[in-house]
């Protein structure tokens, strides 16, 4: 008989914790217990600025019961991985006496169809080069073992358990003034408007659209435009090589239902938001670890 596999709900907390603590024991009930509380209320980890997404799926008893678990990502990159958006198996666990019947295979095609619908064309895992029964287990199901690699850290001295808890602690910057977000005709001149005085703009012209970011109160009444935008700026220069940075602010925006416009430049990124959404905006982003300070521009 097939087991049935679905996505994780609020009643199977219980049954989630007693194999989460059997996968990971080092973590306490109370740490898996808020995680656990995190997912189903919609948040995303905020130790990581690499994922986009998650899903849990549950394996059912036959009689009542949870006997299998698997937790899934969609991250922005894995080792072995050639694509920026690689669905990724956290933990995969299936209880002892409930092993070897195929239980653990229906998890993985459950996390792969998840995957696959949301845009990833790879699927990528990890296990401890020990766990010969992790490592046989991947390749049968068709995962082939890309690298191995020695882990090395250290911490620094001043450093606290906060600040290592957060993957991309970033500082935005409040830019003074309203903007406007415009749509002008293909082909058309820059206006004078938007260079004749000093403050923040953004130009992006394509084959298909113009648009530009101003400041409010420059923009003529007869442009097309959405009015209303606050601004934030992360402050400093952020390294190319710098990934998840955008990702950071936008997934736990996301989760909160608020929606972002965003600019980039060669040196770092601007975060446009409706001026209704701002102040919540301001506090979803410092609940996820960032912190958010009035500064002119």
């Amino acid at each position: 008989m097939t087991t049935i596999v679905r996505p994780v709900r609020d009643t199977d907390r219980a049954e989630w914790l007693r194999m989460r603590h059997a996968l990971w024991p080092e973590g306490t009930a109370d740490e898996h217990a808020a995680e656990i509380a995190d997912y189903l209320s919609g948040r995303l980890p905020t130790e990581s600025g690499l994922l986009l997404a998650s899903a849990v799926f549950v394996a059912e008893r036959a009689s009542d019961g949870l006997c299998g678990f698997l937790e899934a990502s969609i991250r922005t990159c894995a080792e072995g991985c050639e694509t920026n958006r690689v669905g990724y198996v956290e933990g995969w666990f299936v209880d002892p006496d409930a092993r070897r019947r195929g239980i653990g295979k229906q998890l993985i095609a459950a996390a792969e169809e998840w995957a696959a619908g949301r845009g990833c064309r790879e699927m990528a895992s990890d296990a401890y080069v020990e766990n010969t029964v992790s490592r046989d287990a991947h390749r049968a199901l068709g995962f082939t073992e890309s690298c191995r690699l020695a882990h090395f850290s250290k911490t620094l001295a001043g450093s606290t358990s906060a600040d290592r808890a957060i993957g991309h602690r970033l500082t935005l910057l409040t830019v003074a003034r309203t903007f406007a977000v415009c749509k002008l005709p293909v082909g058309c001149a820059i206006p004078a408007w938007v260079t004749a005085a000093e403050g923040l703009f953004s130009i992006t012209r394509t084959a298909a659209e113009f648009s530009i970011v101003r400041a409010e109160d420059a923009v003529p009444e007869d442009v097309q435009c959405e009015r209303d935008w606050r601004c934030l700026r992360v402050a400093g220069a952020m390294p190319f090589a710098l990934v998840g940075v955008l990702a950071a602010l936008a997934v736990p925006l996301a989760h909160a239902g608020i929606s972002v416009f965003a600019v980039s430049t060669f040196d770092t990124d601007y975060l446009l938001l409706k001026a209704r959404d701002f102040e919540n905006a301001a506090r979803t982003l410092q609940a996820a670890g960032h912190v958010v300070e009035v500064a002119g521009e």
